[in-house]
């Protein structure tokens, strides 16, 4: 029969495309032993019949980094086959022609804005319980304490200090969650990205008004249609991006359904959450008749709903040592509800109206509407818990310490608006492009509508009191005006960047300037030194403004930070795969800072500027090809931080976590590259706690060492049909070691009077089922 295979023979289908998966034609391939050499056709494809066996097969294309694997071709069968090639840079005179976006281990171009250490093509395929980058970033330079969060920490800083930014386009996120489960997804969406930068300090003067870090994103750009498709049994995602006439698109929905997660948490009830996000990039462009680009138009639209619903009904947390322990339960009735409507639009205008000059236009709309309502009656009961393993009562409640009631009761309304307009900037003035000019302005307005109703009663050891009660009907219009100026220097194997930002707020009318400074030497192609000092501050945008009583408190100033920074990054080859070595020293002198506590994921500051502090320590990474072509690293974090209260002293600020360390580690099937494993590994000393609404005793505890394993097992199905390119299942082991981590604690008393603090624990060990398919 025509184009049946001999028994004695296999076919090998393979097919050669880049890390962005698009064609590579005319790769050479070859096969050994026997010294085979084949060439791909136009579309990167090969077909060719081999005797059965076991072949080394080597692959390389000119514009790309070459790859050696190991291919087994069976008796009769058709092996399909897809390797992707991580494409290189091509230097020509002092130009740098380059394709795709850098591989993780090229040295970044950017003194303090590195690309993160993973292909952004493979970022889907990361085990993660939410499909965004923010809950990725544990594993990359940030700390967290809660695999259901998304909001991350950074080198001694809270949620709130972080920028992000799509394009040049700042992003804003709702601001009323209380824990993991509430947030829902974080803004990134991986399936439609093409670059994603994280800096974790020392940024340059362009990047905005926070203190601790800049995570940078952009969106595709395809010149053919592509389409993924992604269902699991917590998360939906539909991308697809490309272009029509002269118009790039790249659009994704997704949602988030987190019930089958949160049935593993202690806290036992009907689980209702959904969340739902939608992203869409547009992208419009002329060019003159030699080719080049003279102005584009941009437009990004993102919207989020979110609605959590949970009825609890019982709950069980077992506590204190081996042979002194206590349990408490749990009873509840009532209900609890949040809900998000959360939207921004912005539009960019830009005009090149010369090789060496960009103008930039960007109008952007932040909108979020945020409720808040509970009904919730609980009863605990607080006893001894039998420890001796000969007893009858092994396990159980032998004596009853305490038990008590709690009536909690909440209707908060937030609603916010933010439109800005921003004009930037960017000139190179000499010929040779080694000098740069930037620059920036952009007027804000700001209206915030926020109306409280909270209270909470205990009945405990004999007596009933009002734990809480907030009620206020309170309101803000802010206008700001900020912008920077830049310049870039570069002489040879220097390069500077200097610059400065100002801000002005009309809330608290204050005027802020922050000069910022950084160097970078880079003596041979494989190393780079850097350092940076600057003035950073964070002026308050509208959490920061609130009193731990949740009032408003206009007259808050800006929390300002002196950082120093310096680091290395050195790029080497092992066995022939690239590697790089990343270590950065920081100091940071901290003051006007707001006293915070962290309440789960919540940040409930104290209202006034009466703090000062300081932060230091060093991040390490080492990020390769340990197994090759494919992305893996492990980095170590050391901290302290410590912030002086006038009339309390010197304490560990709430995001004192002293010791950090991640592991990312990716490995395939010697037999079959197609089956892959992924395994990530996060541990993270505990951070500081302490009793809630007592500036004094807020972190003089501390909590146990968040430590956590997910595990990954995939199948590539390389399928190159019209209809559907690539099929990709997958597997995901969450909590591979069943620890119980604690996010948060809860304060009961006994009849006594003492207070003991009950752990509130997170999710158990769960797996996942993931399909992806590429159209």
């Amino acid at each position: 029969m025509a184009g049946q295979v001999p028994a004695q023979e296999g076919q090998l289908s393979l097919r050669v495309v880049s890390s962005e998966n698009r064609p590579l034609p005319y790769a050479q391939v070859f096969l050994a032993p026997g010294e085979r050499s084949y060439m791909t056709d136009s579309l990167g494809l090969l077909r060719v019949r081999l005797p059965a066996g076991r072949y080394r097969l080597k692959v390389s294309h000119v514009s790309a980094y070459p790859i050696e694997t190991e291919i087994v071709i069976q008796m009769g069968a058709t092996l399909p086959f897809t390797i992707a090639l991580p494409l290189r840079e091509i230097a020509v005179d002092s130009v740098r022609v380059q394709a795709q976006r850098p591989m993780p281990t090229d040295l970044p171009s950017a003194p303090f804005l590195q690309p993160i250490p993973l292909r952004t093509e493979f970022l889907r395929f990361m085990p993660s319980p939410k499909p965004d980058i923010e809950s990725r970033l544990s594993l990359m330079g940030a700390m967290t304490s809660s695999e259901l969060s998304s909001q991350y920490r950074v080198r001694g800083g809270n949620f709130d200090e972080n920028l992000v930014y799509a394009g040049e386009i700042e992003i804003y996120r709702p601001f009323s969650a209380r824990s993991g489960q509430q947030e829902g997804l974080g803004f990134t969406n991986p399936l439609l990205l093409e670059e994603v930068y994280f800096s974790t300090g020392g940024f340059e003067a362009r990047y905005g008004d926070r203190l601790s870090s800049v995570l940078q994103v952009s969106y595709k750009r395809r010149d053919r249609r592509e389409m993924l498709v992604e269902v699991g049994l917590m998360t939906q995602s539909l991308a697809t991006s490309g272009k029509w006439k002269s118009l790039y698109y790249t659009v994704g929905l997704r949602r988030f359904a987190i019930g089958y997660l949160l049935q593993t948490l202690p806290v036992q009830g009907e689980y209702r959450p959904i969340f739902y996000d939608g992203q869409a990039y547009l992208c419009w462009s002329r060019k003159d008749t030699s080719g080049r680009e003279t102005f584009r138009i941009e437009g990004l639209s993102v919207g989020l709903l979110n609605r959590y619903r949970f009825f609890p009904r019982t709950g069980e947390a077992t506590f204190g040592l081996i042979n002194a322990a206590l349990r408490v339960r749990l009873f509840f009735q009532g209900a609890e509800e949040l809900q998000y409507r959360t939207a921004q639009h912005a539009i960019s205008f830009t005009w090149r109206p010369s090789p060496y000059l960009r103008l930039s236009h960007h109008l952007s709309y932040f909108g979020s509407l945020e409720d808040e309502i509970v009904d919730v009656e609980g009863a605990y009961l607080l006893g001894e818990v039998q420890t001796g393993i000969g007893s009858q009562l092994y396990n159980e409640i032998v004596v009853l310490r305490g038990a008590g009631s709690q009536i909690r009761r909440i209707r908060n309304y937030l609603d916010i608006h933010a439109l800005y307009g921003e004009h930037r900037g960017e000139w190179f003035w000499d010929k040779s492009l080694r000098h740069r000019l930037l620059w920036g302005v952009r007027l804000q307005a700001e209206s915030i509508a926020d109306r409280v109703y909270e209270w909470s009663a205990l009945d405990s050891a004999d007596y009933i009191r009002m734990d809480e009660f907030y009620a206020w009907n309170q309101g803000l219009r802010n206008r700001r005006l900020l912008g920077f100026l830049q310049q870039g220097w570069r002489w040879g194997v220097w390069r500077l960047e200097s610059g400065i930002r100002f801000h002005y707020s009309q809330v608290n009318q204050q005027l802020i300037l922050s000069p910022r400074i950084q160097l970078l030497f880079q003596p041979k192609a494989s190393l780079q030194y850097r350092l940076g000092i600057g003035h950073y501050a964070q002026p308050p945008l509208y959490r920061e403004l609130r009193a731990i009583d949740y009032q408003l408190i206009p007259s808050v100033r800006a929390q300002q930070s002196l950082q120093l920074v310096g680091g290395m990054d050195y790029t080497f080859t092992v066995w022939e795969r690239p590697f790089k070595y990343f270590i950065e020293v920081y100091y940071k002198h901290l003051w006007d800072l707001v006293p915070y506590e962290i309440e789960n994921v919540r940040l409930r500051y104290y209202g006034t500027n009466r703090a000062k502090g300081y932060a230091y320590g060093v991040d390490m990474r080492l990020n390769g090809e340990f197994l090759r072509g494919v992305d893996s690293w492990v980095w170590i974090g050391l901290l302290s931080t410590r912030e002086k209260v006038a009339e309390v002293g010197w304490m560990r600020r709430p995001s004192d976590q002293r010791v950090a360390f991640a592991l990312y580690l990716q490995d395939e099937l010697p037999t079959n590259p197609l089956y892959k494993v992924t395994l990530q590994l996060v541990w993270m000393s505990g951070a500081p706690f302490g009793v809630p609404r007592r500036l004094s005793a807020r972190t003089i505890f501390q909590m146990p060492a968040y430590g956590r394993a997910d595990l990954g097992l995939s199948r590539f199905f390389p399928i190159d049909k019209p209809y559907l390119r690539s099929l990709w299942v997958g597997i995901d082991v969450f909590n591979l070691f069943q620890r119980y981590n604690v996010v948060s604690y809860q304060w009961v008393s006994d009849v006594f009077g003492i207070q003991w603090a009950v752990p509130n624990y997170l999710s158990a060990r769960l797996v996942n089922l993931r399909i992806i398919g590429e159209f």
